[in-house]
């Protein structure tokens, strides 16, 4: 068999294996639960890199099977064993190997760049929630002052989540949103995300943070906005007088004034 048909035969393997391998993952879901706007746009990203893989895969398989099977050493007439020919390198594969890993590597970086840009989105959201991290638990401040542990959010709605620390570093995370963010004492930062299933979701602490780190976890519920205001409404509100120091407070002490 001459080498060009060795190349037609493993080629035609290759590209049958490559598509079957494609179609099969186009069906698979990365992300085990999906619950934001933000979680699909990351699952077609996990999508597209497995596929773009596949061929990848199936040419370093093909190639060493195909090899291993058609061109394994075999005995001369004497019984000894003799090396191949050399090779010396070809131009046109070694350009074409190239061009074909520049276009991969560049057209993955522009769709990663157009979903970061899509992920991140407008700087403007329907509601907005200051999340409170403390070793080791998470305080949220709602617009109308309700302050709980447990957040809750409507659906379909943009949301802005503001984040700090009073101790030390953590990371909000909730798998189901595909959204992961540290909380840095000293330096606020945020999220913005749009749920797209009602549900109750867990959500933790995703770094290391002290001896109570694993415990640090929390849930996020999330309904139609009805729902969402009837919940708040029925939430105690903290006093205004409890945040006032007492008159007696205010006064100096005997000591303090005498001296």
């Amino acid at each position: 068999m001459s080498p060009r048909r060795h190349l037609v035969t493993a080629g035609i393997v290759w590209v049958v294996l490559s598509i079957l391998g494609i179609v099969l993952v186009e069906q698979l879901q990365i992300l085990p639960v999906i619950a934001s706007r933000e979680a699909e746009i990351e699952d077609r990203a996990f999508v597209l890199l497995t596929a773009s893989s596949v061929p990848v895969l199936m040419f370093v398989v093909v190639g060493l099977v195909y090899t291993a099977v058609r061109f394994r050493a075999s005995a001369d007439a004497t019984g000894a064993m003799a090396d191949g020919p050399p090779i010396h390198g070809h131009l046109g594969t070694q350009l074409a190997w190239i061009i074909v890993s520049l276009v991969l590597v560049l057209g993955l970086f522009a769709y990663g760049a157009i979903g970061l840009v899509e992920i991140r989105g407008a700087q403007t959201a329907d509601f907005e929630v200051q999340v409170e991290a403390e070793q080791w638990a998470w305080h949220y401040h709602y617009a109308n002052g309700v302050r709980a542990t447990e957040l809750r959010i409507p659906v379909d709605r943009r949301g802005h989540l503001s984040l700090k620390s009073d101790d030390v570093i953590h990371s909000f995370w909730v798998p189901a949103f595909g959204v992961k963010q540290d909380v840095v004492p000293g330096h606020p930062t945020q999220i913005y995300m749009t749920a797209t299933q009602p549900g109750t979701y867990p959500g933790m602490c995703a770094e290391l943070c002290g001896l109570g780190h694993t415990g640090m976890a929390t849930t996020v519920v999330v309904a139609d906005q009805a729902a969402v205001d009837a919940w708040l409404s029925q939430q105690p509100k903290p006093s205004p007088e409890a945040s006032k120091p007492s008159p007696e407070a205010s006064k100096p002490s005997p000591e303090a004034s005498g001296s």
